[in-house]
């Protein structure tokens, strides 16, 4: 993964009422809101301005738990039950509307201004959105060998409002549970009895909610990041925290009733201000996160709000004053909806945003959040109709997620039918390519090759199609160790008598050879046997799953042929992959080695994208040579050169003078950026290749 943490922004999390009793708002929190949403807004825009600005999602979620658990507890205390229906109803009313509105517009935005591979990633988080399990998607994404390095999305900011709303499904149902205890304890009792038996079980199931939390997301934060950041299991901690400030504030009263009292409030309020504003400042991308550093965050909220409510000139509470710091507060949500969409989606309409061009994307979002809040939100979370009957609240989420899910669904209908074209047209392109193959590597020095790419055919489409080569895997992935679990070794080809085995053995860089030589040696009748999986180019290294096992059965085979492969990318040093090509070669193992494709850069791959299918357009996409050939030279060649073994440079029939090319002929040659993966069109397209070269190392 190129960082740890996906680009991430928080949601606000607005209550019922404003405060922590509805009779008093407190505006000093929606000053703390408007801290938070500036936080993420800056640091959006200018990461490198404020590197920790994404822990203003921690922010909101303390405020969520604070809110949300008073107003919780006030129902319980008085009446020792929660009228479910009803909370969730008005959850709704004020969250989904708002939320579905910019779902629907980021759909729409992404099929216009979204380069067409990925549109359908950008579409399945839209659904993951809507159904707010967008947080779970990130993070399997997060873990998923072949998702780790895809493009932000505009979606991606709907992680923490997913988080959210599943909280919000589960806390009152706790306080309901607390409620239930304390009032048979204190049955025959006074209210009073009642109400302090439901906070003493209330603050216990918080403390356990808080400990067991918190020691989850210290735990999965080393052994697994990106689980960590998006889990809910790992942020409730969080919303705990703010629920046991709420539950403290009774004893702490809104405001203090003494000097020391307003000293040491006024103390802390500044104390929480300085952890939050110099979090932002010194936690980084690279901080492991939410381990021990998202105590920061979440420290300085509770001390702001427990000392916020002090609001002379002299306290934080004082911003409370600064009437645009209330404004920004009451349209956060907002603004953190709108803004993240515009900063991903625009550049497909302007080009890569300039200074210029990312103050404008903030003026936008401050106006598209003041006009949505006015048009949208507040019509349905304050109108008489809407809040008479909590099934009207239920019905603007079944009505939403409907139109959104149709919208989204049809998109990915669409997607499956471009894929399924692109796949009638690569099979047309590899039968008339069986006659006259594409001029493909060779064994040979490495370098640029010195006659021109081959040009397309501007009168035939380009295969794979653009939004479909993001997905052209034609089974390169169907027998590989994707989770790191252990040896994955599938035999392809003829199953009875081989005239010739073969193993391939590698990474990913590997596997994207399997469709063009499965099929050679099919073509041969022979088999070839794979031992693919994550880093596994030096299988002898820990990092490969079950490597100790690959190689022993590599060796004991007895293959005509043993083919490695090693990317450009590999994380492995050279003595590390030397280790493994040297102990096959003093085994006797006949060795063929394969470096793999230019390094394909992520302006090639934008251009590929932008030329809209034309042929003659994709053709002037290149990586430069330095940047395609030398910054990440490939370890092979020098190596099979001193120890005279066959080898043979993926880059040769894709560079030249000009760089190296995106295409080759009519066909797509990369189907992502940076990895630098090739599309199973193109690898097909090298089965004329792997039938010469077999045949003639094996004869």
């Amino acid at each position: 993964m190129a960082e740890r943490r996906p680009v991430t922004a928080p949601r606000t999390a607005p209550a019922a009422s404003g405060a922590l009793d509805a009779r008093a708002p407190r505006l000093d929190i929606q000053v703390l809101r408007a801290i938070a949403v500036a936080l993420v807004l800056v640091y959006h825009l200018w990461p490198t301005a404020l590197p920790g600005g994404f822990i203003g999602v921690d922010v909101f979620f303390v405020i969520s738990g604070t809110l949300i658990t008073a107003h919780l507890l006030r129902e319980a205390e008085s009446t020792g039950r929660v009228r479910l229906a009803r909370f969730w109803a008005t959850r709704a009313r004020r969250l989904l509307p708002l939320a579905f509105a910019v779902l629907a517009a980021t759909a729409v935005g992404a099929w216009f201004l979204a380069p067409p591979s990925q549109l359908d990633a950008i579409l399945r988080h839209v659904v993951a959105s809507t159904l707010y399990v967008e947080n779970w998607l990130l993070a399997s994404d997060a873990v998923d060998y072949l998702a780790a390095e895809q493009a932000p999305l505009p979606t991606q900011h709907f992680w923490s409002l997913s988080t959210e709303e599943q909280l919000y499904l589960a806390w009152p149902l706790i306080v309901l549970a607390a409620a239930w205890l304390g009032t048979r304890r204190a049955a025959r009792r006074r209210r009073g009895d009642r109400a302090r038996a439901v906070r003493r079980v209330v603050a216990v199931a918080l403390a356990v909610v808080l400990v067991a939390s918190l020691a989850h997301a210290l735990v999965a934060t080393w052994t697994e990041p990106g689980l960590a950041y998006f889990a809910t299991t790992t942020r409730a901690w969080q919303f705990a925290a703010g629920g046991l400030l709420a539950l403290a504030f009774d004893a702490i009263g809104r405001a203090p009733a003494s000097r020391r009292g307003l000293v040491l409030r006024t103390a802390g309020a500044w104390v929480g201000l300085a952890l939050v504003v110099g979090g932002a400042l010194v936690i980084t991308g690279a901080t492991p996160y939410p381990g021990v550093a998202a105590l920061v965050p979440v420290a300085g909220t509770v001390l702001l709000l427990a000392g916020g409510a002090v609001d002379r000139w002299f306290a934080p509470g004082g911003l409370a004053r600064v009437r645009p710091l209330v404004w920004l507060g009451d349209v956060s949500y907002g603004v953190y909806l709108w803004h993240w969409p515009l900063i991903v989606l625009l550049p497909g309409a302007i080009g890569e945003l300039t200074d210029a061009a990312k103050v404008g994307i903030a003026a936008a979002s401050l106006a598209l959040a003041a006009v949505s809040k006015r048009l949208v939100e507040d019509p349905i979370r304050f109108g008489a109709f809407w809040r008479a009957r909590a099934w009207r609240g239920f019905a603007v989420a079944a009505v939403g997620s409907v139109l959104v899910l149709a919208l989204a669904g049809s998109g990915l209908v669409a997607v499956q039918v471009e894929r399924e074209r692109s796949d009638a047209l690569a099979e047309a392109l590899l039968e008339q390519a069986a006659s006259a193959p594409l001029p493909s590597a060779a064994p040979a020095p490495s370098g640029p090759s010195p006659t021109p790419v081959a040009p397309p055919d501007p009168s035939q489409p380009l295969v794979p199609t653009v939004g479909a080569r993001s997905s052209d895997f034609a089974g390169m992935y169907d027998c590989f160790d994707l989770n790191g679990t252990g040896p994955y070794i599938c035999p392809y080809g003829t199953a009875t008598d081989p005239t010739i085995e073969v193993a391939l053995v590698g990474d990913s860089h590997g596997a994207h050879l399997v469709p063009g030589m499965s099929h050679a040696l099919e073509q041969l009748g022979g088999t070839l046997t794979t031992y693919l999986g994550i880093l596994c180019d030096s299988p002898l290294e820990g990092q490969c799953a079950g490597g100790e096992e690959m190689v022993e059965r590599l060796l004991a085979a007895d293959y005509d042929l043993v083919i490695a492969t090693s990317a450009r990318i590999s994380t492995h040093d050279d003595d590390e992959l030397h280790g493994f090509w040297d102990l096959l070669r003093d085994a006797g193992v006949p060795l063929l080695l394969v470096a793999g494709p230019p390094q394909h850069s992520a302006d090639a791959f934008a251009c590929v994208d932008a030329s809209g299918g034309d042929p003659a357009a994709a053709a002037s996409c290149v990586t430069p040579l330095d940047e395609a050939l030398d910054e990440l030279p490939e370890r092979i060649t020098p190596y099979a050169i001193e120890h005279d073994v066959p080898y043979v440079d993926l880059a040769v029939p894709l560079c030249d003078d000009a760089g190296c090319h995106g295409t080759v002929g009519n066909v797509v040659v990369y189907m992502d950026t940076p990895a630098s993966h090739i599309t199973g069109t193109y690898s097909r397209m090298l089965q004329p290749f792997w039938v010469d070269t077999i045949r003639s190392l094996t004869s």
